[in-house]
């Protein structure tokens, strides 16, 4: 029990000493139109209404999208491949399940973190994601994402109207 917390703390050090290094030296992936996408959840997020959501707005196959959900603890109704733990992480930021190695050997044209509170597992699994666009929420943490969006965190159809209008713009999306 007390490891926990010191595990916490050791990923935490990681995060504030490798932020600016990896920031700096982050390249970016051009793309022509969006593909792949990869969206992070809470565990209380309703990830049927979110991917419906994003395949008409983007146009593309509920196939093309990976959905990672973080929980603190695994429950056994979820489905393992797609929910992450403190426990898929080890000492000092190290990635130690192979489901995160996979999706992190991915390259991705859109990452869109749907999360409503600035987490250290997340923020890892951002700062070691190959996306060339990532967008969240004004609150999070304004050095991992491209685009932010200020709106209330439990307002995800203001979110996703205000995430088209400005992928249009950016012409990220036809």
């Amino acid at each position: 029990m007390i490891f926990t917390g010191f595990k916490r703390k050791s990923n935490q050090i990681f995060f504030k000493k490798t932020i600016l290094d990896l920031l700096k030296n982050e390249h970016k992936i051009p793309f022509v139109e969006v593909k792949k996408v990869i969206i992070f959840l809470d565990a209380n997020a309703n990830r049927t209404s979110v991917l419906s959501v994003l395949t008409s707005m983007l146009k593309i196959s509920e196939s093309d999208i990976k959905v990672v959900i973080f929980q603190q603890k695994l429950r056994n109704e979820q489905r393992a491949n797609e929910v992450i733990t403190p426990k898929d992480f080890g000492w000092y930021g190290k990635i130690e399940s192979e489901k995160l190695k996979n999706i992190l050997t991915n390259k991705y044209d859109l990452l869109i973190n749907y999360s409503k509170v600035d987490n250290l597992y997340l923020n890892l699994l951002l700062l070691q994601c190959k996306a060339a666009f990532k967008v969240g929420f004004a609150h999070l943490d304004k050095r991992l994402y491209d685009l932010m969006i200020r709106c209330e965190s439990n307002e995800r159809d203001l979110f996703n109207e205000e995430l088209k209008k400005y992928l249009v713009i950016l012409k990220i999306i036809p």
